[in-house]
Formats: C-alpha cells, structure tokens, sequence
C-alpha cells in the first residue's frame, strides 16, 4: 500500500514538473529590440558617450542606435511620436510639461544634480569689462539659453536678490553664439553652460562674474532629466532595465574614472584636451538615488514661474524597476 501511495506521489511530481517545464517553453519571450536613443552634442551627453565606447550596452545584450538631435523640445517629441525609445538628458521643463497634459507616456530614470561644487552654467563678462557683481547687472543687456525658461529662472534670481529685472534685457541666443556676441559687444554678459564656459576661459578673453545661479536656486538642481518611453519599458521591460543599467554604470564611471571619462568628452565632442579638462561635468542621478522632493520644489518653482501651466505631481513620472 504504501509502495502505491509513493507511486502515485512520484507520478504526481513528474506531472507538475513537465506541466511547468511546457509553460516556460511555450511562456512568450520578449523579442529583441533596438533601442533609439536621442542625444544632444553636449557635455550632458557624456554618459551615452562613455555607455557606447566602454562597450556597456554590448555587456548587457542590447542594441542601440544613437540620434543627434537639436532640441529638449524635439527629443520629447520623438519619444510622443515614437521615433525615439529614450534620451539621456534634456530639460525638465517639456517633459513636465507632457507630465501635466497627457499623464503616463514617459518615465524619467535620471536627473542632473548641479551644486556649487559642479556648477554647470556660469555668468561671463569680458575680461575688460567694468562690471564686477550681480547688481552691476541692472541695465545691461544679457545673452541667455533660448526659450523662455532660462529668462524666467533669471529673472527671479536676480529678483531674489533684490536686483531690478525691469529694465534687464534678456537676450536669448544659441550657445555657439554666446562667445561671439559677448566679445563683439552686442551683449554685456552671457548666462552660458558649459563647455561654452570652459573654452571661452581657456581662450582668454573672458572672466567669471557669478558662478551657477541653477544652484544657488536650488542645490542639487534636476534640471536635466533622462527618460524612457512608457510604451517601451512595457512592451520591452528586461531591454528597458538592461539599458538603463548600462547607461547608470556610466553614470558611475564619470565620478570614479574622470579622466578618462574627459578623454572621451574630447573626442566625442572634439574638444581641445585643455577645453575637456576644464569642462564641469553635469553629473547625472542613478533612478535609486533620485531625490523626488527635490524634483518636486524644482516643479512647482516652474508653476508659480508660469513655464507649467499646473502642478504635476512627479512621483507618477519617476522610473522604478
């Protein structure tokens, strides 16, 4: 009796097991995917850059085909349109914006944390020049990144410290204009990033009025976001973690290797070395350590500026795995 009672258990555990063994079999595996990613030819780009030639995404079992594009603007629209799968850093501001206007197509895995010790945008004069604080500032004619935002943020940093912004101008320019119109004298000071900081002080010329008002705004500003496509993580999850798990080892990479992260910097970008050692890097967050307190003062600061047109609550925005 009981050599049946262990037959039939026997029998039982072998049923289970090639009924388990026929559903992974049959389970339907996530196909291969390429992955797009959209990129800007700036310094912020750089843990792409380092991801693509230290071999990261290869280790991982992914494929990626990199686009340079113009804009934050035209990055966030290819990932809407589906053109891109995700981008490494762009502003915060039109992914908010996509946030508070269609909720749930874009999750950010990673955000820029500029401090006082990395500053990434900087107040530059002539070296000639007779102004030599912020108040001397009222007047005067600046040169800022284009779009609003950056005139916004500004304008309430000046005001913040009790500088009339009234009869400031604002004068929004491309980056690789900034150089040109401040030593030509169209404009008295430019509110550049870097490296546009970093060569116009290795050319000479130049001098530093104020170091970042972004982080004296906010410390550990996420200006700077990176974000994946909803509909790709959900229809690619394990592609989804295993690119961005490439993309955070460069992350890494960046603080532990610096030197050789700006070797990589000047060639990517074909940077004179002198140029890629001076650069601040713009140090980007892994998703774990994203501060979402942070991000959120960073957004409602854009409401009460009026660049949002309501409050997103981020929590719903961030990337968890």
């Amino acid at each position: 009796m009981n050599m049946r009672r262990w037959t039939l258990f026997g029998g039982a555990v072998l049923l289970v097991a090639v009924v388990a063994l026929i559903v992974i079999l049959t389970r339907p595996s996530e196909s291969p995917a390429t992955v797009r990613i959209g990129y800007l030819n700036i310094t912020a780009s750089l843990p792409l850059f380092i991801a693509e030639e230290k071999g990261y995404f290869g280790e991982e079992g992914v494929q990626v085909e990199t686009h340079q594009i113009a804009s934050s603007n035209q990055l966030v629209d290819g990932v809407i349109a589906g053109n891109l799968d995700a981008f490494i850093e762009a502003s915060a501001v039109p992914v908010l914006a996509v946030e508070l206007q269609s909720p749930g197509r874009l999750k950010v895995f990673s955000v820029s944390s500029i401090t006082r010790q990395a500053p990434f945008d900087a107040l530059l004069v002539k070296e000639d020049s007779p102004l030599r604080s912020l108040q001397d500032l009222a007047g005067k004619k600046i040169g800022v990144f284009p779009g609003s935002t950056a005139t916004n943020l500004l304008r309430k940093f000046f005001a913040d410290r009790g500088i009339d912004v009234s009869n400031i101008t604002f004068v929004p320019m491309p980056p690789q204009n900034h150089l040109t119109a401040l030593l030509e004298g169209s404009v008295d000071a430019v509110h550049a990033y870097e490296p546009t900081i970093a060569i116009a002080l290795s050319r000479g010329g130049v001098r530093q009025l104020y170091g970042s008002a972004y982080a004296e705004m906010l410390d550990r500003n996420p200006q700077g976001v990176a974000v994946i496509s909803v509909r790709f993580a959900q229809e690619h999850p394990e592609t989804a973690r295993k690119v961005i798990r490439a993309l955070e080892r460069a992350m890494v990479f960046m603080r532990e290797h610096e030197a050789e992260a700006r070797q990589i910097l000047a060639r990517r970008m074909n940077l004179q070395p002198e140029v890629a050692n001076r650069s601040v890097f713009l140090y980007m967050l892994p998703h774990r350590e994203i501060d979402s307190s942070i991000f959120q003062r960073y957004s409602d600061m854009l409401t009460e500026l009026g660049e949002l047109k309501g409050r997103v609550t981020v929590d719903g925005l961030l990337y968890h795995d």
